[in-house]
């Protein structure tokens, strides 16, 4: 069993639908904008590495958080992340295997190898 990383949550619409998380000393936007046109919440979230940002620079402009991203790292479903049971607090780690398996790699094909988390 993976270890429960502490979240903060930005949105919520019975998951949360942006939360910050940090991993391995990065600071990862989890964001699941809603599709106007289909009336509905994407059923993934896509993952940003964001710089390092005062509370109060994030509190600011959460809807502009992906566009001060340092890169995007990929999309995940959001039925592959495990929360707690508020679904308010923590995420399992496991995760973040999930992302790096489906990273690209340099010559743009996806990387099979997780990432070990310590």
């Amino acid at each position: 069993m993976y270890d429960w990383i502490p979240i903060r949550y930005l949105g919520f619409w019975d998951v949360p639908r942006n939360f910050l998380v940090r991993f391995s000393g990065d600071l990862y936007l989890f964001d699941c904008p809603f599709d106007e046109e289909r009336d509905e919440y994407h059923e993934y979230y896509s993952v940003y590495i964001l710089p390092e940002m005062s509370r109060e620079q994030i509190d600011a402009d959460w809807a502009g958080l992906p566009a001060r991203a340092l890169r995007k790292t990929g999309v995940v479903p959001i039925d592959s992340v495990r929360f707690d049971p508020t679904k308010r607090k923590e995420i399992g780690a496991e995760v973040f295997d999930l992302l790096a398996a489906n990273a690209p790699s340099a010559n743009g094909t996806a990387a099979h190898a997780p990432v070990p988390i310590s």
